[in-house]
């Protein structure tokens, strides 16, 4: 119901953008399921965390700077059903 009106049809996806995503060419809900939240917003990083490169020498102040690696960012989520069924 959090996904579709009265009538079956999906909602616009603005509507349900923060609790729906797909899977494999199709939608979460397809399967039974919603993505939920601990409170009232997602929280996670907005990037991968930065690696610089660097270089320091005890003789000079400072360091050499030589450049930066990004690395993966995750996105962990939990999914919610209530069409659990004994079959």
């Amino acid at each position: 119901m959090a996904t579709h009106d009265g009538e079956g049809n999906r909602l616009p996806l603005m509507n349900r953008s923060f609790i729906s995503f797909t899977y494999g060419g199709r939608a979460i809900e397809d399967f039974g399921l919603i993505s939920v939240t601990d409170g009232d917003s997602i929280k996670r990083d907005l990037y991968g965390k930065v690696n610089n490169n660097v270089t320091s020498y005890k003789s000079i102040d400072g360091q050499f700077f030589w450049d930066s690696h990004l690395e993966n960012n995750s996105l962990t989520l939990r999914l919610a059903t209530d069409g659990i069924t004994e079959h």
